[in-house]
């Protein structure tokens, strides 16, 4: 890519690009890989009757396993009201921003008046 031709706009996207890469593919096999054991081992307890036994994490504190799973639980609930609010907001301002449906004219509007005979 020749920078001096495209200035400003050739760096900007040079630097966007390792960024969005990171957020879109790393960061959440990253996260799947340290919170989906940690989840499966908790459900796994609780389910034994043992939900009050626990770990100890990289601080030294003892975390016992329903207090996982409960955490969990108050994430997806936050997680699923938001979406919720999203949803009726986009429903009462009467637009989504994410797919815009536009009114579809009639062919006679797309004709280029200098065209006409």
């Amino acid at each position: 890519m020749n920078l001096a031709k495209h200035g400003r706009w050739a760096i900007q996207a040079i630097s966007k690009r390792p960024r969005s890469v990171f957020k879109t593919i790393v960061a959440p096999i990253v996260g799947g890989v340290a919170i989906i054991p940690t989840l499966a081992i908790a459900v796994w307890e609780v389910r034994r009757g043992r939900g009050a036994a626990g770990y100890t994490n990289v601080y030294g504190l003892a975390i016992g396993y329903t207090s996982v799973l409960i955490l969990v639980g108050v994430i997806l609930a936050v997680l699923l009201i938001a979406y919720i609010a999203r949803i009726v907001f986009f429903w009462r301002t009467g637009h989504d921003g994410a797919a815009k449906l536009h009114k579809i004219g009639s062919p006679a509007d797309s004709v280029d008046p200098g065209e006409t005979k």
